[in-house]
């Protein structure tokens, strides 16, 4: 995960401003940061995805990240101290210090961690200039065998590695697995008005680039290099429109994915691999100042020990990187162990994720790790498992995203407003089974108000027919907006400063408006 040293001032993260300023003469501050890692027992429901820090209940987080799925998860939180440059205890030999907490609750493994990171007051990046593209893997709902966690971990390094190449650039965001996105036939407009409703997750990666505006040649230099990936492995791969009057959730097809070189080329590369659904994973978090290449030299790391990686969510947070991977464990080490959390040095972290998720012997592996020479040299992993995930219930043909988009005031006790949404999409049960979030990121702005987008997967009633689904979704997705809106509406929050949109396609969040 990482970001170049790009000196936008005007453009760079908003939470940042204030530290920033503060730090021109004191030094490099400190953030501090939470992470939580969770399962469930399929009963229980995950931990609230708020913006308040389960360690500074009386604070409000500068920036959140959520990312669940099938029953297990991660939690972010990162805000700056009452006082600049103040650090956790233990970092003052280390740009990092993590404590871990043992949390549990029944039906609930929680795993806490909670610390500080040093970071670079110069690193900064320019967002408008940044280009987001979507490798595709498969169409089908989302249920790798352990072949497909290492062919998911080729395409990863492969999209980090382009971003690190040349001059290199930072990657501001990395999800997988994500709704994939199919073009509409030709006979439906040009605007993708015809685009039918997507699978909530696929072995798909979505990863958003910040590019300098000076580099004028590295946006085509990565599209080259992202096209031969594609190209080589049969993987799908389709570039954000960025033509005018064109909005995010809006994409430009490269290349369509070729199951039958997909297929080909997994055979070649990992016939040895396990063809079965992995059950057991170990969660991941990778924390340290962000900078470029520190992403590919952790996950060229783990492919070369033939580590597989089953999902992955990357992202900046107040010029921390925080790479969230879960990746299962070897079936020769499935039962050996019981639950634990750990912090370690990125040597030892990765060398135990080595040793029990790596799926060939030590003495098989492709090359000898380089980690410590590296750009992530100093990160700490944070490491909790087994855990079980419910991969079988990702798999269902039921399931379809929607996505939500707010922004409101801050307030003293700040409303969990995708937990809102969700649970009054529940109350729909003549058409809805379930709902869940998949993906939260929150952030508080300098002017006093929370911004937040979400995806939440809804699991639709047995028995509908697929033309019957964009008409249901088109009634639901308005009614569950107006009744959340209803519930937020106080005498601290006027309808008139709430603004949230929820809808089944994502580009709609940017050519609709998002008054209720």
């Amino acid at each position: 995960m990482s970001s170049p040293t790009m000196r936008h001032p005007a453009l760079r993260h908003p939470a940042l401003a204030a530290v920033a300023a503060r730090a021109a003469g004191a030094g490099s501050p400190a953030v501090l940061f939470d992470v939580t890692h969770f399962g469930t027992d399929g009963f229980s429901a995950a931990p609230p995805a708020d913006v308040t820090p389960p360690t500074a209940p009386d604070r409000v987080a500068a920036d959140t990240l959520a990312f669940h799925l099938a029953g297990v998860g991660f939690q972010v939180h990162t805000w700056a101290p009452d006082t600049p440059g103040k650090q956790h205890d233990g970092v003052s030999t280390s740009r990092i210090a993590v404590s871990p907490h043992d949390e549990a609750g029944e039906g609930l493994s929680r795993k806490l961690f909670n610390g500080s990171v040093v970071i670079n007051p110069d690193f900064l990046y320019d967002a408008a200039h940044s280009v987001e593209v979507l490798l595709t893997l498969g169409n089908d709902p989302w249920r790798p065998t352990y072949a497909d966690s290492m062919m998911i971990t080729l395409a990863y390094q492969g999209l980090v590695a382009a971003a690190a190449a040349d001059d290199g650039a930072p990657v501001l965001f990395l999800q997988s697995p994500v709704a994939p996105f199919r073009d509409p036939p030709r006979q439906f407009r040009v605007d993708g008005s015809g685009e039918a409703p997507r699978v909530a997750n696929g072995m798909a990666l979505r990863m958003l680039v910040g590019l300098e505006h000076s580099n004028r040649r590295k946006r085509i230099t990565l599209m080259c290099e992202l096209a031969a990936l594609a190209t080589e492995h049969g993987f799908g791969l389709q570039v954000a429109d960025r033509r005018f009057g064109r909005v995010r959730g809006e994409w430009w097809s490269v290349l369509a994915p070729d199951e039958k070189l997909y297929a080909r080329k997994k055979a070649e590369l990992f016939d040895w691999a396990p063809d079965s659904v992995p059950t057991t994973v170990q969660l991941l978090t990778f924390v340290g100042p962000a900078r470029v290449g520190s992403s590919a030299a952790i996950v060229g790391d783990l492919l070369a020990r033939n580590v597989g990686v089953l999902a992955v969510s990357e992202a900046s947070m107040q010029e921390i990187a925080f790479i969230n991977i879960m990746v299962p464990l070897a079936p020769a080490r499935v039962g050996r162990s019981r639950l634990s959390s750990t912090c370690l040095s990125i040597a030892d972290g990765l060398g135990q994720t080595a040793s029990e998720c790596g799926l060939t012997r030590r003495q098989a592996v492709r090359a000898k790790s380089r980690i410590a020479s590296s750009a992530a040299t100093d990160y700490r992993v944070l490491r909790t498992g087994p855990m079980r995930p419910r991969i079988k219930e990702s798999a269902s043909t039921s399931d379809h995203p929607v996505w939500l988009s707010w922004g409101m005031p801050l307030v003293s006790s700040p409303p969990d407003v995708a937990q809102l949404v969700v649970s009054q999409l529940r109350e729909a049960t003549d058409r809805v089974l379930d709902a869940r979030i998949d993906y939260y990121r929150a952030r508080v702005l300098p002017n006093g108000r929370v911004t937040g987008r979400a995806k939440i997967t809804v699991s639709l009633a047995e028995g509908l027919t697929r033309g019957s689904i964009p008409a249901l979704l088109s009634e639901l997705c308005p009614w569950a907006q107006r009744e959340a809106v209803a519930q937020l509406v106080t005498d601290h929050l006027p309808l008139s400063t709430i603004r949230l949109r929820l809808a089944w396609r994502e580009r709609w969040l940017g050519t609709s408006g998002t008054i209720a």
